[in-house]
């Protein structure tokens, strides 16, 4: 009431009826998709997104616009396509022509060039991130740069310059490798990229220390969501003649977070201090593409609050019911 009175107050209840109506339809934050291990040149990143960036900004993704930062590092912009959409841009932050397989601390370092042209060119403090895969750790390098404080300069430490400039609101990770893939010591591969990736890597402890501890080793100004996937309808189930009972140990095994999406190990993707959320029945490039969670992103970013888990049919829910 007392607001009120004051907006009626010298004649000025229409101005301040306009600015509750400003507040109340302000634009969300721009948002930045970026993706993870590439291991085929020549990509189309946009193509990467088309599910999520088509739902957050309500334009189809073929009309994505290309933005050069430079000869050799450009990014893409799909507008609103409605007065609900999104300003989504889709980062590229590798080398053109090249597979992903350099030191992440590099990609980290492109990815802040991109983040800054977005902040100063849309006249915002924050936006937010979605990153798929090892496109979590890219980000993460990022938002947490000041980690490798003590080792930049080192051999495996190459000095990029990369600040942390408090410009990220939500960071949301789909089937992250947070803490590693056992796949990464197969190889060999070329590039630091392989190293980085192993568990028992300098570079991942170094992004994790602190962890068993509030803050947890992550940035307290930003929100962290991990998405991680529990593959349940595959080859292993449909050979089996209890299918019930195969779907009910598998809900079992995602719900206490020892499953994985056939790549990444739910434990890699659990990240103490964030918002983690089990995807059952989802395999690691589903994750980006299936329904559950391309609404589930979008009401993240409006600031909806975490759930537990997520389920890729009605028959995994149910069996989660029974449990």
């Amino acid at each position: 009431m007392g607001s009120s009175i004051g907006c009626a107050v010298g004649g000025i209840l229409a101005l301040c009826a306009v600015a509750m109506i400003t507040q109340s339809v302000l634009p969300a934050s721009p948002v930045l998709l970026i993706y993870g291990f590439q291991p085929v040149p020549g990509f189309y990143p946009p193509q990467l997104w088309a599910d999520i960036a088509q739902a957050l900004s309500g334009r189809d993704v073929g009309q994505a616009e290309r933005i050069a930062l430079d000869p050799y590092h450009a990014l893409y912009r799909l507008e609103p396509g409605d007065p609900s959409g999104r300003d989504v841009f889709i980062s590229d932050y590798a080398y053109p022509y090249e597979p992903t397989v350099r030191d992440l601390r590099l990609y980290a370092s492109r990815l802040a060039a991109e983040i800054a042209w977005i902040t100063r060119e849309e006249s915002v403090d924050r936006i937010d991130l979605v990153a798929f895969s090892m496109g979590a750790l890219v980000a993460r390098s990022y938002i947490e740069a000041d980690d490798f404080d003590g080792v930049v300069g080192t051999a495996d430490f190459p000095d990029y310059r990369t600040e942390y400039r408090g410009d990220i609101g939500t960071l949301v990770t789909i089937a992250a490798p947070h803490h590693g893939a056992e796949f990464a010591a197969l190889g060999p591969w070329y590039g630091p990229l392989p190293r980085q990736l192993d568990p028992e890597s300098r570079f991942l402890a170094l992004l994790n220390a602190g962890e068993t501890e509030a803050p947890f080793g992550l940035n307290p100004e930003v929100r962290y969501v991990s998405l991680a996937g529990q593959s349940c309808l595959g080859f292993g189930c449909s050979i089996r003649t209890d299918v019930g009972a195969c779907r009910r140990e598998c809900v079992e095994e995602g719900l206490a977070w020892a499953g994985h999406d056939l790549v990444i190990l739910m434990a890699s993707a659990r990240l103490p201090g964030a918002e983690n959320v089990a995807c059952i029945g989802m395999d690691h490039i589903e994750m980006r593409i299936h329904p559950a969670i391309v609404s589930r992103i979008s009401a993240l970013l409006d600031g909806d609050v975490e759930v537990a888990a997520l389920f890729a049919s009605p028959e995994l829910a149910s069996a989660a019911s029974s449990e």
